[in-house]
């Protein structure tokens, strides 16, 4: 190539790179525009949609012109107006009519099933009252002739206040025999109580159900002019706990004999007396079906919880804690897994490794899914091991031999190598719900049950003795497995105080027919008993 030819290519490129920042520099000023024209568009929709809310909300049923809005028509919007049956309001243009305009008519938005305005609970109490028209609205004439009656319901709230019960009760003497009778006293928590049994559950349900700490329901207390000291408030908490103590040990009887029991711990500040600072004991979860109970320790050791387990036979779902092994050990228990923490593991692992971990993690959605399904088709026991033992043992295989595979290309310190190696040290007792119909796929139940527990020690900070921390646990238990059940906290408690405190021997019902379950099935006894009636 000579000069020539070398000059005028560089002259050709030379114009070809001018027409490109041409062209780059209009391609930029076009996506300006567009950009522009956007937002205007955008500006314009919304302005769209408002003027057609406003439309919408001013027209009424029974007008001349449906669907047309007048320009002198003033009339507030109604927001208490009847939904339209089919979910769908009116058709109504933009402007004009849809003959006239040549264009289809604009109609509302199709609501999804379900949604829109609820009628209130059957369950609530409903008061009525009533508001008469005096005179007319726009002339002010007081003769008015009765056309209809408007009925509206809203949901209301009664203040929650504290009030004084003054009970009397009549007193007789027999003309035969000269004796005096007394009316009997209503049921009482204890003898010469200055508190009702409805004051005592609403303490308790304040406590562990709306988890407010004593010193602030104090402060509440003292609001409504109530002053109560905190020592008053604990040896009513006692007192509670006293009452239903025997309840708690029914459900702790209950739980014994289930095939499968759910276990989990977390620590619990306590005060001592003469020490510097708090002590941390711990609270142990024991749970199955709808049953919960909490037991209190003031430590970690195993000792204590092998003896409170000493009489159980059957599978133990827990985690992979040590102070377990000395009971799992032992004659007709089982250990089992929990297999959210294997679950939770890879999900972490998939930071370092993120296609292996969800690789792995993959298995555990195979299994939930499965798991999910057979919840759905209602399968327990036998029908549910047949299900699992179809469904999840293929999978179970392919994560074994993929666990196999990986672990070996896997550095101890690796995230992905911790949990492969959590799982193949313990993938007998991770799978041996499979096998098994009474065990859960995870402790999941045990850990939200400590949700709870959680938020009134963040709330509290401590429990204020050793006995606190185990009144602590026999209430929190008690409330648990009330909602367990669906049931209403605070009737269900008051209910067994009644019959638990003074009117013991009148009522003559047993702990086992004081239970949330109990409770529970009297409640639809009485409901199939109105329906019959």
């Amino acid at each position: 190539m000579n000069d020539r030819e070398e000059h005028e290519l560089r002259t050709r490129l030379a114009l070809a790179e001018a027409r490109a920042d041409m062209l780059y520099e209009e391609l930029q000023a076009a996506r300006k525009q567009l950009t522009q024209l956007v937002d205007f568009a955008a500006g314009q929709k919304d302005r769209v949609d408002e003027l057609l809310s406003i439309v919408r909300r001013r027209w009424k049923p029974g007008r001349d012109t449906p669907g047309k809005v007048t320009a002198d028509d003033d009339t507030p919007p109604d927001d208490d107006a009847p939904p339209d049956p089919g979910g769908a309001g009116p058709s109504v243009p933009l402007a004009g009519d849809a003959a006239t305009s040549g264009r289809q008519p604009v109609t509302r938005k199709q609501r999804p099933k379900g949604a829109g305005r609820k009628p209130p609970a059957a369950c609530l109490t409903e008061t009525r009252e009533r508001h008469d028209v005096s005179a007319c609205g726009s002339c002010g004439c007081t003769r008015t002739l009765a056309r209809d009656v408007e009925v509206t319901k809203k949901i209301d709230v009664v203040q929650s206040y504290v009030r004084v019960r003054t009970i009397e009760r009549e007193v007789r003497t027999c003309t035969a025999c000269h004796a005096t009778t007394t009316a009997a006293m209503p049921p009482m928590p204890c003898e010469r109580a200055k508190f009702t049994c409805a004051f005592l559950a609403w303490l308790v349900t304040m406590k562990f159900e709306l988890l407010v700490p004593l010193d602030r329901i104090r402060r509440h207390l003292r609001s409504q002019g109530v002053d109560l000291p905190k020592s008053t408030l604990v040896r009513l908490i006692e007192l509670a706990a006293d009452l239903a103590a025997p309840v708690d040990g029914v459900h702790w009887k209950h739980l014994l004999k289930r095939p499968c029991l759910l276990v989990d711990g977390t620590g619990l500040k306590v005060l001592v007396r003469g020490l510097p600072k708090t002590w941390d004991a711990y609270l142990d979860v024991f749970n199955a079906d709808q049953t919960v109970v909490y037991q209190f320790a003031m430590t970690k050791h195993g000792d204590e919880l092998a003896q409170v387990l000493a009489k159980f036979k059957g599978v133990l779902l827990c985690d992979g804690e040590s102070r377990l092994n000395e009971i799992c050990r032992k004659e007709g228990v089982r250990r089992a897994n929990c297999n959210a923490h294997a679950r939770r593991m890879f999900r972490d692992a998939e930071i370092a490794q993120p296609l292996l971990a969800k690789e792995g993690g993959g298995f555990y959605q195979e299994l939930y899914r499965v798991e999910r399904e057979a919840k759905r088709l209602g399968l327990v026991g036998d029908a549910l091991t047949t299900w699992r033992q179809t469904h999840m043992r293929p999978i179970v295989a392919r994560f074994r031999a993929w666990l196999a595979a990986v672990g070996s290309t896997l550095l101890p310190t690796d995230l992905l190598g911790r949990a492969v190696r959590y799982v193949n040290n313990r993938i007998d007792a991770l799978m041996l719900f499979v096998d098994d119909g009474n065990v859960p796929i995870d402790n999941n139940p045990s850990e939200r049950a400590f949700q709870h527990h959680a938020k009134l020690r963040d709330a509290a900070l401590f429990a204020g003795s050793p006995e606190g921390g185990r009144r602590w646990a026999i209430l929190l238990g008690i409330v648990t497995t009330a909602q367990r059940h669906g049931l209403d906290v605070q009737a269900y408690v008051t209910w067994m105080f009644e019959r638990r405190g003074t009117a013991k021997q009148r009522f003559g019902l047993r702990a086992d027919q004081l239970t949330p379950a109990a409770y529970k099935q009297m409640l639809e006894e009485r409901k199939r008993d109105a329906l019959a009636a």
